[in-house]
C-alpha cells in the first residue's frame, strides 16, 4: 500500500519544474473539455497476488466527460484487459490419417471496468490528474486447442475450440494519478502523453496462476484456482486526444 501512494506522490512532484521547462518551449494547447485516450499497460501484482503470480502486461482505453467547460472536473470511465499467465503443450492425436500435432493453451488475466470523477489542470503544456473509479473487475482463465503455425494449411495458428474453465466477478475500485504532456510533433491540437499509475483494488478474488495449470500430455489440462487478495497496481504510458 505505501507503495501504491509514493509513486502517484513522486509523479506529482515533478510536475513543477517539468511546467516550467515546457511552457518556455511553446504555447500551451487550448483547454478540452471531453477526451479519449488509450494507454500500454505494465501490471504489478501486490501482497498474495504477487506471490501466485507474475507482472502482467496489457491495454487500456478511456474517455472522459466534462463537467465544466475547461475540463477540470470530468466524469471519467476505463475499461481495460491485462493478461498475466500464459501457458502451453504440444500434444498428439490420431486419427485414421495418421497422429497430428496440436497445442493446447491456457491463458489467465482479468478485465477491469469502472467510472468515476477526474480532476484535471485545465491547459498547459504538462497536465497533472487525479481520478478514481467504481466498477467491475472480472478474472478469468481460457483453455483453447490450436493447431501450430507450423502444422496449418494458413501458416499462422489456427484455433479449434475454447472455453472459459475459471471466472471471478468482483467489485472493484481504483485510484489513480499522472501527468499528461503537450506532444508538439501534433502541433497545436492538442493531443497529450499520459504517463500514470493506477492503483486497483479487488479484495477476495479466484483465479488460475501459472502453477495452477497442470499438462497430462492429453491437450487437457487440470486446474486449480487459488483464493487470495488480488490488488495490483498498473503503470500506464498512453496517448490522449481532447475532443472539443
Amino acid at each position: 500500500m505505501r507503495r501504491s501512494i509514493l509513486v502517484p506522490l513522486l509523479l506529482l512532484a515533478a510536475y513543477p519544474a517539468a511546467h516550467a521547462q515546457l511552457v518556455r518551449a511553446g504555447n500551451p494547447a487550448a483547454p478540452a473539455r471531453h477526451s479519449a485516450g488509450i494507454a500500454f499497460n505494465f501490471a504489478q501484482p501486490l501482497g498474495d497476488f504477487g506471490q501466485n503470480v507474475r507482472n502482467g502486461f496489457g491495454i487500456d482505453g478511456m474517455g472522459t466527460l466534462g463537467l465544466d467547460s475547461r475540463g477540470i472536473f470530468s466524469l471519467r470511465a476505463q475499461l481495460g484487459w491485462l493478461q498475466y499467465s500464459r501457458k502451453t503443450e504440444t500434444f498428439w492425436v490420431n486419427s485414421g490419417f495418421g497422429a497430428f500435432e496440436l497445442e493446447s493453451e491456457t491463458k489467465s488475466g482479468v478485465l477491469t471496468l469502472g467510472i468515476g470523477p477526474q480532476l484535471m489542470s485545465p491547459e498547459g503544456m504538462v497536465r497533472p490528474y487525479v481520478a478514481g473509479t467504481v466498477g467491475l473487475a472480472r478474472f478469468s482463465t481460457t483453455t483453447a486447442i490450436n493447431v501450430p503455425a507450423s502444422q496449418s494449411n494458413s501458416g499462422s495458428t489456427e484455433q479449434l475450440d475454447q472455453q472459459t474453465i475459471s471466472s471471478d466477478n468482483l467489485l472493484s475500485l481504483t485510484g489513480a494519478a499522472g501527468v499528461a504532456f503537450h506532444l508538439s510533433i501534433f502541433g497545436n491540437s492538442g493531443v497529450l502523453a499520459d504517463l500514470g499509475v493506477r492503483y486497483v483494488h479487488n479484495g477476495l478474488a479466484r483465479y488460475v496462476s501459472s502453477d495452477g495449470v497442470q499438462y497430462s500430455g492429453t491437450g487437457e489440462p487440470t486446474v486449480t484456482p487459488t483464493t487470495s487478495e488480488a490488488d495490483f497496481l498498473t503503470y500506464r504510458l498512453g496517448v490522449v486526444i481532447p475532443i472539443r
